[in-house]
């Protein structure tokens, strides 16, 4: 019996001396233990890093408190377990849970609501399910990020036009970490990456590309560049060339919006040999002249090619693109609102992004008006992705072409809509061949000797078929903010559509700049083992007696036999 004991004691003070080193293991050397089949709660390499870049607290209010139906509480539930696998990485991340409508005044909780808005995070009604009917419920599934007196809003559950809710929240969960991540990188990054407009080619004013300018301003520092604006040399006789291609260079990535006057010879060459010395270019590019203002005043108008004259042609085709002088028609389109009613118009094809890329991926539909075709073109070494393409009930119209508002009114023949997958916009990527190759320099630099690059550094490019994709509206309708004032960029006020334009072109600019690699979480797959609802609502009593009566058969069955072994061995 001595021994026994002495026996039990040595293999309790054996257990208990593993779990102590175990523990002190542990505390020396950090680590975590994934062991969901897909890696849910595994961050990637980039957010842990991102993570470790600073000291300070940051503060992260999530408004995803209060009663929700099933998905959304996943959704609360998955953020939460985010920002606590962020605190195993960092403590200075502190976060809270709060409901806007936590007050009974209901003057406090439109002034909260009020203030969230103003601060970029959009309303989402919800319906709510309930045996005496359905009810509506505006929430705020958003959080607001603080550091240091910086503050970015964080929008986590992702707009898809046609998707259901259960499709939005998982892909919502499966953004999660980026969205979080990338408000993070917002507030605490040191250096950020130089973006200019350029200008001098009658592209969009200032107030057209606001909102752009706006949301793409946490990340990047922003400039416009007027390409025709020279400085004189030191005698003031001469203008510099060499000084314009320092300027553009500094420049990690242009955007050409809309141009509409043709591009110089030496304006080609500025911009040609910026891209051989690795700098990113974003062409939205309209070849047609189509706008719809012009149906304001008459019921037609005539819609005509003006890509020729830009005198770009030449350069997107050595590139690897070929922008097509005509109009792209799909019945899958946006509306279009005459006061009455709204409807669809054929000429606003409405792009459901479906290739798998880092760019498109869970991408909201975007908006495209009077869009023409491309087509890629043979260039060694290139690699070109189509990053949107028209619906398998599309077609092409020559130009010129009669626009008029009847079609407005008239169902479309689809036998005539035989055309699918038309690519509207591409990624080109590698190291890009120079347009001046075997081709006389511009002549009008003087006594100035050009230096040509002729084979390029890697880089990147996205031409788009249609420059008025990152143009946003001016108000002239919410009587709560002044006229003129630019409204979100993809939002359509005369039918309260929001399409996914921004999300796109910022996905285009942290793919092309960001180097942290953020942009490849968005790859990631994650599966949610969602329940049939279908079948729950047939089966609905079955499961209720299961989950009922069965663990109390258990525990009476248990009861039972216990008994009969008791008196098996006691008798």
């Amino acid at each position: 019996m001595k021994n026994s004991k002495n026996r039990d004691l040595f293999r309790f003070i054996i257990v208990l001396a593993i779990i102590v080193l175990l523990n002190i293991i542990g505390s020396l050397k950090f680590f975590r233990l994934d062991l969901t089949s897909e890696n849910r709660y595994s961050l990637s390499e980039a957010t842990k890093s991102l993570l470790k870049s600073f000291d300070d607290v940051l503060y992260v209010k999530v408004y995803l408190d209060g009663d929700f139906p099933a998905g959304f509480q996943r959704l609360q539930r998955e953020t939460r377990q985010m920002l606590d696998e962020f605190r195993a990485y960092n403590e200075n991340i502190e976060y809270q849970f709060i409901n806007p409508d936590a007050s009974d005044d209901p003057k406090i909780s439109g002034q909260i609501k009020q203030q969230l808005q103003f601060k970029g995070l959009k309303p989402f009604s919800l319906q709510v399910r309930e045996q005496g009917g359905n009810t509506e419920l505006e929430i705020y599934p958003g959080a607001i990020m603080s550091y240091g007196d910086k503050e970015v809003p964080v929008l986590l559950l992702l707009d898809q036009f046609a998707a259901s809710p259960e499709a939005q929240v998982n892909n919502s969960i499966q953004n999660l970490e980026f969205q979080l991540a990338n408000g993070i990188r917002a507030l605490v990054a040191s250096s950020k990456p130089s973006v200019g407009f350029l200008y001098g080619h009658g592209e969009l004013e200032p107030k057209y590309i606001a909102d752009f300018a706006r949301s793409i301003g946490d990340n990047y520092t922003l400039d416009r560049f007027d390409i025709r604006k020279f400085r004189s040399d030191s005698t003031g006789e001469q203008i510099s060339i060499q000084d314009q291609q320092r300027k553009l260079n500094r420049f990690d990535a242009l955007i050409v919006a809309k141009p509409r006057e043709p591009f110089t010879d030496l304006d080609k060459y500025l911009i040609d040999q910026y891209i051989m010395n690795g700098g990113k270019v974003v062409w939205l590019v309209d070849a047609v002249y189509a706008e719809m203002d012009s149906l304001s005043e008459k019921s037609q108008f005539i819609s005509f090619p003006i890509y020729d004259k830009l005198r770009i042609s030449d350069m997107l085709f050595r590139y690897g693109v070929r922008i097509n002088t005509n109009l792209v028609q799909d019945i899958i389109s946006a509306g279009v609102s005459d006061r009455r009613s709204v409807n669809n118009w054929i000429y606003f094809p409405l792009v459901m992004p479906q290739v798998k890329h880092p760019i498109t991926k869970d991408l909201n539909a975007v908006k495209l008006d009077f869009v023409s075709s491309l087509d890629t073109i043979i260039a060694p070494g290139i690699k070109k992705t189509v990053l949107l393409k028209s619906s398998p009930y599309s077609r092409t119209v020559a130009t010129p072409h009669i626009v008029s508002l009847q079609r407005l009114y008239e169902e479309p023949n689809q036998a005539l809509f035989n055309q699918k997958f038309l690519p509207l916009g591409v990624l080109l990527e590698g190291s890009f061949e120079s347009a001046f190759k075997n081709r006389l320099l511009p002549k009008e630099n003087g006594p100035e000797q050009l230096k040509l690059k002729t084979e390029g550094d890697h880089t990147q490019m996205v031409v788009i078929g249609d420059g008025d994709i990152i143009r946003n509206q001016l108000n002239i309708l919410n009587p709560n903010i002044p006229k003129g004032t630019p409204l979100p960029l993809g939002f359509d006020q005369f039918t309260g559509q929001q399409y996914g334009n921004k999300n796109l072109l910022l996905n285009i600019m942290d793919y092309m700049l960001d180097d942290s690699g953020l942009i490849s979480i968005r790859s990631r797959e994650l599966k949610l083992r969602l329940l049939n609802p279908e079948k729950v609502r047939g089966n609905r009593l079955y499961w209720q007696l299961i989950n009922t009566l069965v663990p109390v058969a258990v525990i009476i069955l248990f009861g039972i036999l216990l008994t009969f072994i008791r008196k098996r061995k006691y008798a």
